[in-house]
């Protein structure tokens, strides 16, 4: 394996330990157990890493932590009840994989990822670079009115929202 990158493993947590903790959550997991399971899964990337074939990397994220929570169907659970009848790896099997992007849990954890990585790059942008960026990118607001609202040119809006989208997707590819 390279050199460990403490600062690259922490926006690394940050950004992909919720998701594996919203994924937890949606396998039924408690709370507790779906802390625990974000710890088993960071341990299996950190000993994994080195055969990681560039693949999609939430794939393999997504295989892992299914991997996991297989390995705890015969451990104690405080919040695992049964499922209309059907036996946990039933449930399991029954969550398609995350390539197939019209699922909800795809979409929703892609905006997960979004959220969290954003939260990551913001300060590295001037507050009025970021509302150009937002209002234009996300709020969807003409790029007349935020140029006046921020006493920007048009094309100082529109340069605002391509340097926080190359910077995000960047970030998005350091991870």
């Amino acid at each position: 394996m390279g050199q460990f990158d403490p600062r690259a493993w922490e926006r690394f947590t940050k950004i992909y330990g919720g998701l594996v903790y919203c994924w937890g959550r949606q396998f039924g997991l408690s709370p507790e157990d779906a802390s625990d399971l974000v710890q088993e899964v960071f341990q299996s990337v950190l000993k994994a890493i080195d055969r990681y074939e560039h693949q999609s990397f939430r794939g393999w994220l997504w295989t892992i932590t299914q991997n996991c929570v297989r390995d705890r169907e015969g451990k104690p659970s405080v919040d695992r009840t049964p499922r209309g009848g059907s036996d946990f790896q039933s449930f399991l099997q029954s969550i398609p994989e995350p390539e197939d992007l019209h699922h909800p849990l795809t979409r929703q954890s892609q905006a997960f990822l979004l959220r969290q990585a954003l939260e990551q790059i913001r300060c590295d942008f001037e507050e009025h670079t970021w509302q150009a960026f937002w209002r234009l990118a996300v709020d969807h607001h003409p790029v007349a009115e935020i140029a006046s609202d921020l006493k920007l040119t048009e094309v100082g809006v529109r340069q605002a929202k391509f340097r926080v989208l190359r910077r995000l997707k960047e970030e998005l590819g350091r991870i």
